[in-house]
């Protein structure tokens, strides 16, 4: 039984990896090709002289904090955990709207202590649609039994003039775990805020 959810894990990664890799395979040459054919009006309209040209390379700061994970057993902020999160970021900007972002989140439980910080990677594709982005990241939870999830996030960005952007953000992690004898299910709700370069 177990065997055969290990594979099954493996197989949902292989295929979230492969999604991962076409979505990117498809959309680089489609944004290119995209910004090519409105570069001519658009340079003169919303391109400033020293916006420079794609991809840029920029990043994130910030914090997350996890306010419900609904599972087996239903947990919510205060009466069950209080977990902060630091969430570091590297991000590739492909247009003026589309960026890939690698994202990192280290999390640290402050009420059921001690415990182990948890680490999880969450690369993801963002589309910047003015004043909202949205996005969908791959996640998994480093040194955790197999485990694979995907979070759709909603970002409110508060663009300025300067080179700082502060944010705030919705994610909704979408996980599945192994237990031991089966992959369970989570659906969790997490906000987030910090700042973009």
């Amino acid at each position: 039984m177990l065997d055969e959810s290990i594979q099954g894990v493996v197989m949902v990664r292989r295929a979230l990896a492969s999604a991962c890799f076409l979505v990117c395979a498809l959309l680089v040459p489609a944004v290119a090709h995209a910004d090519e054919a409105a570069a001519p009006a658009a340079a003169a309209v919303l391109a400033p002289a020293s916006s420079g040209t794609f991809p840029q390379i920029g990043g994130h700061v910030g914090f997350a904090l996890p306010l419900v994970t609904l599972a087996k057993d239903t947990t919510v902020i205060g009466g069950d955990f209080v977990t902060v999160g630091l969430t570091p970021g590297i991000t590739v900007k492909l247009s003026e709207r589309w960026k890939v972002d690698f994202e990192f989140i280290a999390l640290n439980e402050l009420k059921r202590t001690p415990t182990a910080t948890t680490f999880v990677v969450d690369p993801g594709v963002i589309y910047d649609a003015g004043p909202l982005s949205a996005g969908l990241r791959v996640a998994t939870q480093v040194g955790a039994p197999s485990n694979i999830g995907v979070v759709p996030i909603v970002v409110l960005p508060f663009k300025g003039d300067g080179p700082l952007t502060p944010y705030i953000e919705a994610d909704v992690p979408l996980f599945l775990r192994d237990n031991g004898t089966s992959m369970q299910p989570s659906a969790s709700l997490q906000f987030q805020a910090g700042v973009a370069f």
